[in-house]
């Protein structure tokens, strides 16, 4: 994937296609009235005769224009709105698969803005994960072009090479996702990060092995990896450059339960392939580190990932059973299959030794979130307003959305047990993303916020997979930290 910016009148661009919009209401965009007039009213006659696109998302073919060098034009009509730009941009990605161009010229927004809509919907629409197909590399690799030549020019580069980092974290993201459970194992996950950490100068890892993380007592970690044949690994990155702005780190912790059965208290088996991405929070972690990386933002970062696998044999947990958290609180487990949380506890409590700015964890969490939001907005909570603020407007910024939650003591009251300090489960099925986030509460003494990304970190349907959020929210928060 190659975003480049030139410098030149529309149809002066060397491309196989040139992508140009119109209005839902016939007006012709900048790029389509400026081709227009280099033609000789080549496209008034195509529209008066009835050749343009009947309605929004549908697209016109063009062959060799008058005076334009592209050897073809697609015109596309759309509203104008971010959404629409999107998926105009997706359509021309189809396109462009079918029919093998290689060069594209993405001229169907004008600005720093609608550059950056279309890089990202078009790196989007072309990802593919295709590792373990028999063809796999074959699928065509595109050139996109932007033309400007106003003074915006600084702008549209800037928002083209963060929209490339962006792509290249997203993208490293959904490969993690979507990476079949007997590939990608705790011990898996390891190699990845130490291959991460030797890419980029500034980062650093320690991937800590069973024994490490039995010396640091994260019993309720080890707890959940107990019944599973793969040793667990906890990890930590360090994003340090030389001008990092901030003397305490922001901290990400995600959570990496690299395929997840429900333990005990075992899932239906319907879907249950798809619980290889209830690792994507730590998936999260190492796109967004990438995306830093590639963004090379000044920023100290420390991504924290616990990486376990939960499985239902002899060995495993099981309801009644009563672990220690690293940070000295018990956790009777009612349900074996609310994992994440108690791998999260010990993560959370291993966070503080930073001192850190703010903490922010990841993880698909809860099934209540599906319910509540789907897949179009992540739950947010926070124990920090202006915490909370900074991540719902990054997340709307970078289209990546995300909606606040309630956090009120009287969540945390619903957690009771008899014979430990808290139960990983509330015993109602009331509010139980809420619940989740509350138990989580009760590890933090920071400025921390909970990303429940269940619903939006992976698609059961077409195109199924992991989505790379919230990646997106992520790099804007951290771009806006930037002095």
């Amino acid at each position: 994937m190659k975003f480049s910016l030139k410098v030149c009148a529309p149809a002066e661009l060397a491309a196989d296609v040139l992508a140009v919009s119109v209005a839902a209401d016939g007006a012709f965009s900048a790029c389509l009235a400026a081709l227009d007039a280099v033609s000789g009213g080549f496209f008034a006659a195509q529209r008066d005769a009835g050749n343009f696109p009947p309605k929004d998302g549908v697209s016109r073919l063009f062959v060799n224009v008058p005076n334009v060098a592209a050897s073809r034009v697609v015109v596309v009509r759309h509203d104008g709105t971010d959404a629409a730009l999107e998926r105009a941009t997706a359509t021309v990605q189809a396109l462009a698969d079918e029919s093998g161009w290689g060069k594209v010229g993405l001229l169907l927004g004008d600005g720093a803005h609608a550059a950056d809509v279309m890089a990202r919907a078009a790196a989007y629409a072309a990802y593919r994960f295709d590792a373990f197909k028999s063809d796999a590399g074959k699928a065509r690799k595109h050139e996109w072009l932007f033309v400007c030549d106003h003074p915006e020019k600084a702008g549209v580069q800037a928002a083209l090479e963060l929209a490339h980092a962006w792509a290249l974290g997203s993208a490293f993201t959904r490969d993690l996702v979507n990476m079949p459970p007997n590939v990608c194992t705790p011990a898996w996950l390891g190699e990845q990060a130490k291959a991460l950490a030797k890419a980029y100068a500034p980062l650093s890892v320690n991937v800590l092995k069973r024994k490490e993380i039995e010396a640091l007592g994260m019993g309720a970690l080890l707890g959940v990896a107990q019944g599973s044949a793969n040793e667990p690994r906890f990890i930590v990155f360090e994003h340090h450059p030389a001008n990092a702005q901030n003397a305490q780190p922001f901290v990400l912790v995600g959570k990496g339960v690299t395929f997840d059965t429900g333990g005990i208290s075992i899932k239906p088996s319907a879907a249950m392939d798809e619980m290889k991405g209830d690792m994507g929070g730590a998936a999260a972690v190492f796109g967004a580190l990438k995306a830093l990386c590639e963004a090379e933002l000044p920023l100290y970062v420390v991504g924290l990932v616990a990486a376990v696998e939960n499985m239902p044999d002899g060995n495993a947990i099981r309801p009644g059973d009563i672990l220690t958290s690293m940070s000295g609180k018990t956790v009777e487990v009612l349900n074996t299959d609310a994992e994440g949380r108690l791998i999260l506890c010990d993560a959370l409590t291993y966070a503080a030794r930073y001192k850190p700015q703010a903490v922010i964890d990841m993880a698909t969490l809860t099934g209540a979130m599906v319910v509540a939001l789907g897949g179009v907005r992540s739950g947010l909570f926070a124990n920090d307003d202006a915490l909370a603020d900074a991540l719902f407007a990054a997340g709307e910024a970078a289209r990546d959305l995300a909606w606040k939650m309630p956090l009120d003591p009287a969540y945390r009251d619903m957690l009771k047990s008899p014979f430990a300090d808290l139960p990983n489960i509330s015993g109602s099925r009331e509010a139980g993303a809420v619940t989740a986030a509350a138990f989580l509460s009760a590890f933090v003494d920071y400025p921390w916020a909970h990303l429940d990304i269940a619903g939006s970190a992976f698609k059961g349907s077409t195109p199924k997979g992991g989505t790379g959020r919230p990646v997106g929210l992520l790099l804007e928060f951290f771009r806006n930290k930037v002095v």
